[in-house]
């Protein structure tokens, strides 16, 4: 024992021995809130391993970097408490050119995390997040000059209309945000966890379909957390959040804590081994444009972009002359009809997404994701035909009958 405690952190080769090791004790000490042991954080930690047990096999740097940003923020994980959870990912990473998967560490915050976090700023006595339902004995909600908010739970057995989150402030006041539910799903529409879910078929999977509420009261502490006098641990957990789209080098942060997370840009999203206490949630952040999706089955559906529109035919004139072609219009039809020539490295990135997400899934779901990059996969098949020869030698090389 004494020996896996002395040997340097880059030797360790599980998290197992992690636990065991001085120097990962002095890493969390650097970094740990004033009321946070180090000593209780790695008792926590063997807890969790217990009840999560696909944690023992990711990467041990992995997951010493994201205990380390638990305790800089103070928040244990995986307890229940719901403050925190430390998140096994089977993440795609780019290793010598190709895409492998290695099983990591991501944090997710719970919203009582939040809350917590958002206590610590000094300037807020409370805040809280609820749900409104239609079987709900009063509700009452007005803004204008005479705003109102009124709520008296029921059995909350009914259908979900609202997420809303207060804040009673130091020296008097409050403030609060309502959110109706279609803007709730909106905004779970929107994140990269949410789509990935639904481009596989995993919704069942994902915290949104298992802990509806919880993620739904996280989303409006967050719309409040806007207008709201905050601490810096609070942005800083909203930062490097998982669900909310943050993929953190953590292993990179195990082993220079004073640099800070930095959220990692050789990274394909993978999949979740999600464990399920009592209080799991977190909540997802939109991330570029919103998707759209089909109200029944969830589907995405694919906006036509619009070069790949054809372009309006037009009458020919009625001259019983030919027209004289321009020099410009004449140079111009060429350049129309001459094969277009990639610009170098166009498609990199979305071949990377390609082969990540054919990688994440596996064979058997091959056609499930060429179909949701079609409009990808025919520009490259038209444009760039030895990326898309490529392309299909590398689903010929995915391992059979993996269903992902």
């Amino acid at each position: 024992m004494s020996q896996v405690a002395k040997i340097p952190l880059r030797q360790v080769d599980s998290v197992q021995k992690l636990l065991l090791n001085d120097m990962a004790r002095e890493q969390l000490g650097t970094v740990a809130a004033n009321h946070m042991s180090p000593e209780r954080l790695m008792r926590v930690t063997a807890n969790a391993i217990r009840t999560t047990p696909k944690l023992q096999e990711c990467n041990p740097l992995s997951f010493l970097g994201a205990l380390m940003q638990c305790a800089a923020l103070g928040l244990e994980p995986n307890t229940v408490l719901g403050h925190a959870y430390l998140i096994p990912f089977d993440n795609n990473r780019k290793i010598d050119g190709r895409w492998v998967k290695v099983p990591e560490v991501q944090l997710i915050i719970g919203y009582k995390g939040l809350i917590d976090l958002a206590r610590r700023s000094g300037h807020i006595t409370s805040i809280s997040a609820h749900i409104h339902y239609d079987d709900d004995e009063v509700w009452e909600y007005e803004e204008g000059t005479e705003a109102r908010l009124r709520h008296v739970p029921g059995p909350e057995d009914g259908k979900p209309l609202h997420a809303y989150a207060i804040a009673k402030f130091v020296e008097g006041g409050h403030a609060y945000v309502v959110l109706p539910w279609a803007k709730v799903m909106k905004i779970r529409n929107g994140s990269q966890g949410w789509q990935s879910a639904v481009k596989f078929g995993k919704t069942e999977k994902s915290p949104w379909h298992t802990h509806e509420d919880a993620m739904a009261k996280k989303t409006a502490i967050r719309a409040l957390s806007k207008y709201l006098p905050l601490s810096v641990e609070f942005r800083d957990a909203v930062a490097v959040d998982n669900d909310g789209g943050a993929h953190v080098d953590y292993a990179k942060f195990a082993m220079n804590p004073n640099e800070g997370a930095t959220i990692d840009g050789e990274y394909q999203e993978g999949e979740a081994d999600v464990p399920e206490p009592e209080n799991l949630d977190g909540t997802p952040q939109s991330a570029g444009e919103t998707v759209d999706h089909d109200p029944q089955t969830g589907e995405v559906k694919e906006e036509p972009k619009q070069e790949d529109k054809p372009a309006e035919k037009k009458p020919a004139p009625k001259q019983e002359t030919k027209p004289v072609e321009k020099p410009a219009e004449k140079e111009a039809e060429k350049q129309e009809k001459a094969p277009v020539e990639p610009e170098p490295g166009k498609f990199d990135q979305v071949m990377s997404a390609i082969k990540g997400d054919l990688m994440d899934a596996g064979a058997g779901y091959a056609d499930e994701v060429l179909d949701f990059y079609k409009t990808q996969v025919d520009q490259i098949k038209a444009q760039s035909p030895e990326l898309y020869d490529e392309l299909q030698s590398f689903i010929a090389e995915l391992p059979k009958g993996d269903e992902g």
